[in-house]
């Protein structure tokens, strides 16, 4: 596939509803954790809860397995959820797990530890557990997927979550990157606001040092491949800047690695503009939904 900047006159128009800034404020925490995952079973997936992938993480560091029915041996995919490193659970990609597992795609969809309580890189660290535990785990539930390679995907610091998750696994682990709306280069000026907002590194006088080594830029071109990568961003996005997705875009093609990226037009209201309701746990916009089964689907081809 031939890798190219994706241009203005290319991007496909799209306004929907805007994910505001006050929703990255904190929600309901996670449900207890137990011992035995409940199972919940429907016509198109078995979920279980509460599974357990880091002791260190403590009350964060467990995820919900979405399993879709009829699929022998799911592709998993590592879901990483936003709310600026601060806020927020699992809970919030609740639906968007429940639509790639429709799909036929196995989903950890994971909570990590937050900003202040665990300085950065903890959340980093969860989630790289997270990838291990979802590749080399012996639990029952894990051993029915094809786990010789792993997807890892997150929204907005979510999104650099999964950069940095999958930049770090080795070529023959990684299938594939997905950046919803993610920061990628935390030391350029278009996100000093939201880097200040979230608190990562506050007071610490090596800061631009430490925002630097947290950048999937600098991250991704220290490595020899790149693995595929979809990127996802509006370009009226209202929390990260559309340069940020820019600036990894760029990165690809450098490497004249596999790249997709779909840049569109959405509201200017305050907001990623990737949500296509308001609720709690809301949907993905449809066109983004296609845009990610399109790159799921170009190497994890499945039975559905």
């Amino acid at each position: 596939m031939r890798n190219r900047h994706p241009s203005r006159h290319t991007i496909t128009a799209l306004a929907f509803v805007a994910f505001t800034l006050h929703s990255l404020f904190l929600i309901k925490l996670d449900a207890t954790p137990t011992n035995h995952p409940p199972k919940e079973i429907t016509e198109k997936m078995t979920i279980l809860r509460n599974i357990q992938y880091s002791e260190a993480a403590g009350e964060k560091g467990y995820g919900d397995l979405f399993l879709p029915k009829d699929v022998e041996n799911p592709k998993p995919v590592l879901l990483i959820h936003g709310g600026a490193w601060k806020s927020m659970t699992r809970q919030r990609n609740n639906e968007v797990a429940v639509f790639l597992a429709t799909q036929g795609y196995a989903v950890f969809n994971v909570s990590y530890r937050l900003i202040p309580d665990a300085p950065y890189p903890a959340c980093k660290e969860d989630c790289s557990e997270a990838a291990k535990f979802l590749l080399e785990s012996d639990h029952p539930a894990m051993k029915s997927l094809d786990r010789r390679q792993i997807v890892v995907g997150g929204l907005s610091a979510g999104g650099h979550l999964a950069l940095v998750t999958g930049l770090e696994l080795s070529e023959d682990k990684i299938a594939g990157i997905l950046d919803i709306c993610g920061p990628t280069e935390l030391t350029a000026p278009e996100v000093a606001g939201l880097m200040s907002f979230s608190g990562m590194a506050h007071g610490d006088p090596n800061k631009e040092s430490i925002y630097k080594e947290a950048s999937p830029t600098v991250l991704a071109s220290k490595r020899e491949s790149l693995p595929p990568l979809l990127v996802l961003h509006c370009q009226q996005d209202g929390v990260v800047d559309i340069r940020q997705a820019y600036r990894i875009i760029e990165v690809w093609n450098q490497a004249g690695a596999n790249l997709q990226a779909f840049l569109y037009e959405g509201s200017k209201k305050k907001g990623h503009n990737i949500w296509r309701n308001s609720k709690a746990e809301p949907d993905l916009h449809y066109k983004l939904e296609s845009q990610i089964i399109a790159f799921l689907d170009s190497f994890f081809p499945q039975k559905k």
